[in-house]
């Protein structure tokens, strides 16, 4: 009898201790599956663009972390604490809603498409790289984005983790002149360039320079006018990469007699935010 106690007790010491383990098991978190790994960044944290211009930036390196990973604007500052709002601000975006054949008129071609509005920067949920929308208003300054990344194991704050500092324009290449041609964003309006060229350090009149006829060949514009200051032209934004030509009306007199020739240069320059523009080439 004694010994059938003993075991009944034994018995039901081992099911409270099991029981006990139970409810310790049961009260400790479980980790989700998955990680971040803690070394994820983007290659190149420092980007440069110019404002205006669509563009793709930002190549994430997962490292070893669970895949797939989710990416998300957090916040966005600029370096001198100015104004952020342009890249939220949202530009109309025509997206297609139905399959496109290739041959449809263009009341056709409207019933297949609808006009969106979106960000001037978002970021692709599932690459992380930032997309810039064309003709965006963005002030030329350093922009920093702290960047949310989630997956299934949770979510992970990164600051600072892309800087793009953005440009209002950019000089791409030049030849053919004594120094590099210099350009200067002067006002919001009109959207107009000024061009200004100078011999020998002197600013000629707008009737002694002109550009290639073929709009084909070189910067998209329309003649304005020469005038004492130069030669204006009005242009569409942005402004797009593209080699212009430029001819120097060189006249000299010989005996009594004018001579003219002409002197080549060539450069290739970006507009991105709209306004007004003075670009100066020097001979």
């Amino acid at each position: 009898m004694q010994s059938t106690k003993k075991i009944i007790n034994r018995l039901y010491s081992g099911t409270l201790f099991t029981f006990g383990l139970f409810m310790m098991v049961s009260c400790v978190d479980i980790p989700k599956e998955g990680s971040i790994a803690p070394d994820i960044n983007y290659r190149n944290r420092k980007q440069q663009a110019v404002a205006g211009l669509a563009q793709s930036i930002g190549d994430f390196q997962v490292s070893t972390s669970t895949l797939p990973l989710y990416f998300e604007i957090a916040n966005i500052t600029e370096t001198n604490g100015n104004d952020v709002s342009a890249l939220l601000q949202e530009i109309p975006v025509i997206q297609y809603t139905k399959p496109i054949v290739g041959d449809e008129t263009d009341e056709e071609l409207a019933l297949k498409t609808d006009t969106a509005r979106v960000p001037a920067v978002t970021i692709n949920q599932h690459t992380g790289r930032l997309q810039i929308l064309e003709g965006n208003n963005i002030r030329a300054g350093e922009y920093h984005f702290d960047i949310k990344v989630s997956n299934s194991s949770g979510t992970r704050l990164l600051k600072d983790a892309l800087v793009i500092e953005f440009a209002e324009y950019e000089l791409k290449s030049w030849s053919g002149m004594t120094k590099a041609p210099e350009i200067e964003r002067v006002g919001d309006a009109p959207n107009q360039i000024l061009f200004v060229g100078y011999r020998d350090g002197v600013p000629l009149h707008g009737n002694r320079i002109d550009f290639t006829q073929s709009r084909a060949l070189g910067f998209k514009g329309t003649f304005v006018d020469d005038t004492e200051q130069g030669e204006i032209w009005n242009v569409d934004f942005p402004v797009k990469e593209s080699t212009t030509y430029c001819n120097w009306k060189v006249t000299t007199n010989e005996g009594g007699a004018e001579t003219d020739t002409y002197e080549n240069a060539e450069f290739n320059f970006v507009l991105g935010r709209e306004g007004s523009y003075v670009i100066r080439l020097y001979k």
